[in-house]
């Protein structure tokens, strides 16, 4: 009996190890098919109309600089995520950009841009990821959060870890709880 249950317990661990394996594949796969793609936050609704992939290389090329885009970047396609239409902010918006390249320099002006604007609104550029790398990232939004009211520098390296720079010092972390740990350390020994 005790083999029975011995072999049936080497089989359920060699499964668990087989499918968190084939969980992480799939997770890089679906990051590696949205690697040509960016999500535009805060762009109002409606002004994309009738033709999201127009509007939005036309836009692009104004927005970030004539000298970033010579010629207007090459979109494949264009939509807003569903959602519910009745709350006060507008829905996020994903392009896909033909070619990887064009991501970069969009995330690269807006990042040297600083503040990319479209009337009164602050647009926000965001790589598109999987749901279980976004997941990942929120771990650390509380400890983001205290960051930026300290003014320290800090950013999310792919996939999910947190990248703090104190005093020159970088340090990158992939558990919020080391994060936490170094952030009171900072605190207390009144490093700022």
């Amino acid at each position: 009996m005790e083999d029975v249950v011995n072999t049936e317990k080497s089989k359920l661990e060699e499964a668990t190890k087989r499918i968190t394996f084939l969980s992480r594949k799939l997770d890089d796969l679906e990051n590696r098919s949205r690697r040509s793609n960016l999500r535009v936050v805060n762009l109002p609704e409606k002004v994309e109309n009738p033709d999201a992939v127009a509007f939005l290389e036309k836009w692009l090329c104004e927005t970030l600089g004539r000298s970033i885009f010579p010629t207007p970047p090459i979109i494949e396609r264009a939509h807003r995520l569903p959602g519910r239409q009745n709350t006060d902010r507008p829905r996020v918006m994903i392009m896909k950009f033909l070619n990887f390249q064009d991501v970069v320099r969009v995330m690269r002006a807006a990042r040297q841009k600083g503040r990319v604007m479209y009337g009164d609104q602050e647009i926000k550029f965001f790589p598109d990821l999987s749901a279980e790398v976004l997941r990942q990232r929120r771990r650390f939004d509380d400890i983001k959060q205290r960051l930026r009211s300290l003014n320290l520098r800090y950013g999310i390296v792919y996939p999910a870890k947190l990248r703090v720079t104190v005093n020159g010092q970088t340090r990158e972390f992939e558990d919020p709880w080391d994060a936490e740990k170094f952030l009171q350390g900072i605190q207390n020994t009144d490093e700022l």
